[in-house]
């Protein structure tokens, strides 16, 4: 019979050997693209063999679905809602935005899988396209809510579109990232953020 360490020993070990695999995964999509990451390739680059990737996720579609998943839960901005909530709106919109910069400067790997993936669903895969769709229209949908927010309790100035200003804010978050994924060396993201936060806070101000 095995023991409860021996259980929790091979839970860790098919812990483990999932992240490598996903992370293997994401650094041959910003490689290569999608069609550098093979299956064999994944297991290679993770230090494991094609039989374990294809036992663990089925197919490469599979596989792409679960890095997708993966990223996109630690990335996405719904983790932060909870601290927002008594904030005012314009406040609730600072804190979303120190929280992307401050991701962007602990996990810059993470971002640029993030935005290789997202580079991807312009292509043929409907279901990265549609997962993507959704994301950023959600962002949108809670910043506008947060704009609509601060209208009510004074914060932001009157006169405001919210669903103009959270176009803007998301399309700022998005092309900064884009400018760095081109030239990673070149252009310093953190910083933008940042001063995206500082000129979005100035223009909402009443």
């Amino acid at each position: 019979m095995t023991r409860p360490d021996g259980i929790n020993r091979q839970k860790e070990r098919s812990e483990l050997s999932t992240s490598r695999l996903l992370t293997a995964a994401g650094e041959l999509i910003v490689e290569g693209g999608f069609r550098a990451m093979t299956l064999a390739a994944v297991g290679e680059r993770a230090g494991y063999s094609r039989g374990l990737v294809t036992a663990r996720f089925g197919s490469k579609d599979q596989l792409l679905q679960s890095l997708v998943e993966h990223i996109v839960g630690r990335w996405s901005h719904r983790n932060v809602l909870p601290r927002t909530k008594e904030a005012t709106g314009r406040d609730g919109i600072q804190i979303v935005l120190e929280a992307i910069a401050t991701q962007a400067d602990r996990d810059p790997s993470a971002l640029r899988v993030l935005y290789a993936l997202m580079f991807e669903a312009v292509g043929p895969a409907a279901d990265l396209r549609s997962t993507f769709v959704q994301l950023h229209a959600d962002m949108r949908a809670d910043f506008a809510r947060f704009v609509r927010r601060g209208l009510r309790d004074g914060s932001i100035r009157s006169g405001l579109s919210p669903d103009l200003e959270a176009a803007v804010v998301v399309a700022g978050v998005r092309g900064i990232a884009y400018q760095w994924l081109l030239d990673p060396d070149g252009f310093e993201p953190v910083t933008a953020l940042r001063y995206l936060a500082r000129v979005t806070d100035e223009r909402l101000r009443p």
